[in-house]
């Protein structure tokens, strides 16, 4: 039992909590730099209690809890060999960039594999930017064993060091094959520091969980540690395509206030990449230690951003965020390599306009 007990993917809880409840990080984040105040303290541990209790699940398969399918529809366009993660991207919020990427060709192949026992791990694909790592994976088991997900993924560079900044806030997401309970799909993003020099030789250490045959179909599965067989680790070492390197951020200074219930907030800027649009909000003096306040202009920042390729508009939502010194910051999915004409900010209608208004990010 103590074997098994040090084999429980901590990781895997904390991705599976990270990609649901994002609003932890401005909690964290504000508390660290200003200090405490009681109302906010009081919401900050709300959303840290929600926060543990998904995460404090002994197990959790992210085929059960799915995120909300991304706001455009898959293209009908042949992925080739990456065929089989469009139905992985069907169920992922942030599809838009994964798609972007396979049509634009901004994809490294790998297929590399490492078995042992009757698990198999191949690494399908690699996506980065100078913000991100994305890999593409496929689990298998024979034997009779049903996978369960593949419960734990480290990236580190040759010397053994994590690629992950700091923080540790990979995500992560995943579910079984068209019709197969013996093959897993992932997709885990790892952040990078920008900081620090990109890496080049990087070792992909992954674990595979899975249950005896006819226990996956049972309801409990997946709340008793005794149930759950694992892999060894197996790893896969590649080396990134330098090719990724080259496509810089694209940094656009705003500067543009606009109102929340009757609260100035200012667009500052926005971060454009092939992985991710960051947009980032700054606030007064007087709203940055008002900490109910700031609670809640995080949870109505907009959400929405519209990109025109072609003929075609995209609508692109809002797939985290987090608090910092100065506002927050929100996330999208990107479709950067499709080179829109426009991006603009939707400000929904409400107390502080009578209609839907938006501001141009970028405009050809």
């Amino acid at each position: 039992m103590l074997i098994d007990a040090e084999r429980i993917p901590q990781e895997h809880k904390m991705e599976s909590a990270a990609a649901q409840i994002y609003a932890i990080q401005a909690g964290l984040e504000l508390g660290k730099k200003r200090g405490k105040n009681l109302m906010f303290a009081k919401s900050a541990m709300a959303v840290l209690t929600a926060a543990m209790m998904v995460a404090g699940l002994l197990f959790f398969n992210p085929s059960q809890l799915l995120p909300q399918q991304a706001s455009t529809s898959i293209e009908s366009s042949d992925w080739g060999v990456l065929e089989p993660f469009k139905k992985l991207a069907d169920a992922d919020v942030d599809a838009l960039t994964l798609e972007s990427a396979i049509r634009n060709d901004y994809v490294q192949i790998v297929n590399k594999s490492a078995e042992k026992d009757g698990y198999k791990i191949t690494l399908n694909a690699v996506i980065a930017d100078e913000n991100k790592i994305m890999l593409l994976y496929t689990g298998t088991s024979s034997g009779g064993q049903e996978i369960y997900n593949v419960n734990s993924v480290w990236l580190t560079d040759a010397a053994g060091q994590s690629v992950v900044d700091k923080n540790g806030n990979r995500s992560g997401m995943g579910l079984h094959a068209e019709d197969s309970i013996y093959k897993w799909l992932g997709k885990t993003i790892y952040p990078l520091d920008k900081n620090k020099a990109f890496p080049k030789e990087v070792v992909a250490n992954f674990q595979i969980a899975s249950v005896d045959p006819g226990m996956l179909a049972k309801p409990n599965t997946g709340t008793n540690l005794a149930d759950m067989r694992y892999s060894d680790r197996l790893k896969v070492s590649f080396a990134i395509d330098s090719k990724f390197w080259e496509q810089k951020t694209e940094t656009i200074v705003l500067n543009q206030p606009f109102m929340i219930d009757g609260n100035k907030v200012n667009l500052a800027q926005v971060e454009l990449s092939p992985l991710s649009i960051v947009v980032k909000y700054t606030l007064s003096e007087d709203l940055k230690t008002n900490w109910e306040i700031r609670n809640e202009l995080f949870g109505k920042t907009p959400s929405e951003l519209t990109s025109r390729v072609g003929k075609r508009e995209l609508k692109n939502n809002s797939i985290g965020g987090s608090g910092s010194e100065d506002g927050f910051i929100s996330n999208f999915s990107s479709n950067v390599l499709d080179h829109p004409k426009s991006i603009r900010l939707k400000l929904n209608a409400g107390p502080d306009r009578e209609k839907d208004a938006y501001i141009d990010i970028l405009k050809k």
